[in-house]
């Protein structure tokens, strides 16, 4: 018997990919409030169509905190189903996470973060709540320092 995965009629459903970022200035990162899932997460969004990974992150940096960045560094992946408390949804993401640096003043979007604040690294793992596909990180990258 032979199995196809290709199937015409019936779109093939995974994890939305999401590009986040660990931006750093002064020692410090920067933690949001997300209002749509009500957690604690680094700055970051959706891929869109036709856009390497690169080029989401850095649109969606610019879009959430008005700055323009460059050579994001790859740390690694998280995974979570999240609760979008505005769409009354379950949502499955795969988040790829950055390290970008900035001495520059960032312009927080209100759309994007209810509120934010700069922590360290180390506190920074210790929000709650935090989104779920970043502690999914912090547990398989417990050695990653920044």
């Amino acid at each position: 018997m032979i199995f196809s995965i290709c199937m015409a009629d019936k779109p093939i459903i995974g994890p939305t990919v999401i590009c986040s970022a660990f931006i750093e200035k002064d020692g410090k990162f920067l933690l949001v409030f997300c209002p749509r899932f009500k957690v604690w997460r680094v700055p970051g969004g959706r891929a869109e169509k036709n856009e390497t990974v690169e080029e989401s992150l850095l649109r969606e940096l610019e879009e959430e905190v008005g700055v323009k960045f460059n050579n994001p560094k790859f740390l690694g992946f998280g995974q979570d189903h999240q609760y979008h408390v505005r769409d009354q949804r379950e949502t499955s993401r795969l988040l790829l996470f950055f390290h970008v640096k900035t001495d520059k003043a960032l312009v927080i979007d209100p759309d994007e973060a209810e509120k934010y604040t700069w922590v360290t690294f180390e506190k920074l793992q210790q929000y709650q709540p935090i989104e779920g596909a970043l502690t999914n990180f912090f547990l398989k990258n417990s050695k990653v320092k920044l």
